[in-house]
């Protein structure tokens, strides 16, 4: 048996412990942000000193364009409760903007007799389709 260490498969993997990047908290301020909430960013990343990189990371993944929550677990590699505590941050610094309307947990998206909105289920059908 040899003492070679492990092949790498190419993957980074992530070093800093998730309660480390959000200070020791697993909840955001307020309410829990939903997965599917769209985020914008309202800053230059580059222009932001003292920003940690997992923030930076996400100004830049939602500069010009929309990215939900999950998406930026996806592409940060970070924990969804991490991102969502990260988001929060950012937004409370008016740095992102958050939007959570017409989310499936969203009053507004029912009928009056509790069940889901034509409007909710033909836009669902419309991104289905757009695929």
């Amino acid at each position: 048996m040899t003492d070679q260490p492990a092949e790498h498969d190419g993957e980074d993997t992530y070093a800093v412990r998730p309660y480390a990047v959000t200070g020791g908290r697993v909840k955001a301020a307020g309410k829990d942000l939903p997965m599917e909430a769209l985020v914008e960013s309202l800053a230059d990343p580059q222009a932001l000193r003292g920003i940690t990189p997992e923030k930076r990371t996400i100004l830049q993944l939602a500069a010009g364009q929309y990215q939900s929550v999950a998406e930026l677990s996806a592409h940060t590699r970070l924990p969804l409760g991490v991102v969502r505590v990260l988001v929060t941050d950012l937004a409370e610094e008016n740095h992102l903007k958050i939007h959570t309307g017409g989310t499936a947990d969203d009053a507004s998206t029912h009928d009056e007799h509790g069940g889901l909105s034509l409007s909710l289920l033909e836009s669902v059908l419309d991104g289905i389709a757009a695929l």
